[in-house]
């Protein structure tokens, strides 16, 4: 159906503690390949999610998502951080993804780079507003535009920060022939917004480091009244490593392509040919909805165009 379309092991959380037998399910549902995500906790599932009959096309840092030495997530860890000590932690668990991707022949490791000191709580309160319908309201555009604020304090140094891990990973990944991947990310305070991300891209080499585009993320940022979706593809589709692709209703992202909002005749567009493609779908949908995501996603003709190598 597909020349190849990855299954994220998102799907999976609480569903198939076999991820051997996930890998089974996927196939059976049109999928010809996986990406291992932070549900990988260990070793042992990662083994489990190789020895299905679908190979892994890629790897989301950190695998596995295992508890680092600083007592935190492995996944929380920042690979922009100030604290010095928390960015050796997290390049040193982005170093052992490569280390997986290539042993599993995998293509490429989709980065987080990671944030900025914004509270939680603003971020929260952004959304419920837009949830009442208040994105006109004065309280609304009051935390949407102090957003930008906070994060100006501290984000030039964490975008040096940022770079400097790159550099570091992207070494190691042209040794082992991976690609990494810097992905758009959901939450405004985090690294990079759409401006930072050319910085880190610039400062990188085409041939190792390039862009992993998200549908939902960059859907999101447009809903917040920010950078709109096609900006982001219109920007850095030329260097586009891969995709998410994963719909957003009014409730939330990681739905089943077609079952939202997202313009995908527009996506569509701009995905080059050799970016690897992998549905990125919240566990809370059912396999009937993961069933429908190949035929969905090759009605769109993202597997029959021509495209541009990143």
């Amino acid at each position: 159906m597909t020349d190849s379309l990855s299954l994220s092991t998102m799907s999976a959380r609480g569903q198939y503690p076999n991820l051997c037998k996930f890998s089974q399910a996927a196939q059976s549902w049109g999928f010809t390949a996986v990406e291992a995500n932070a549900f990988v906790k260990t070793d042992e599932m990662l083994e489990q999610l190789a020895l299905g009959p679908l190979p892994i096309r890629s790897l989301h840092n950190p695998i596995p998502n295992a508890p680092s030495a600083l007592g935190i997530s492995s996944y929380d860890l920042s690979l922009c951080s100030l604290d010095e000590t928390e960015r050796v932690e997290a390049v040193r668990f982005a170093l052992r993804t490569i280390e997986h991707a290539a042993r599993l022949n995998a293509r490429a490791v989709v980065l987080h780079m990671g944030h900025v000191p914004v509270d939680a709580e603003t971020q929260r309160l952004l959304h419920d507003l837009w949830h009442e319908g208040r994105t006109t309201s004065q309280e609304y555009l009051d935390v949407q535009w102090s957003i930008p604020e906070r994060r100006s304090r501290t984000a030039p140094q964490q975008v040096e920060r940022a770079v400097q891990s790159l550099l570091q990973l992207e070494k190691e990944a042209r040794k082992h022939g991976v690609l990494l991947g810097v992905e758009t990310r959901h939450n405004l305070h985090e690294v990079p917004n759409i401006d930072e991300m050319s910085t880190l891209l610039e400062a990188t080499d085409p041939t190792v480091v390039g862009y992993w585009h998200d549908t939902g993320h960059a859907a999101t940022h447009q809903r917040l009244g920010f950078t709109t979706h096609e900006e982001w593809l219109r920007r850095y589709s030329p260097r586009m490593v891969g995709i998410h692709l994963h719909d957003i209703n009014h409730e939330r992202d990681h739905q089943c392509p077609g079952n939202g909002e997202i313009d995908w005749a527009m996506v569509a567009r701009y995905v080059p040919d050799t970016a690897i493609r992998v549905c990125e779908i919240g566990e809370w949908n059912g396999p009937e909805c993961l069933a429908t995501c190949a035929p969905f996603i090759a009605e769109l003709g993202l597997f029959s165009r021509d495209g541009a190598l990143i």
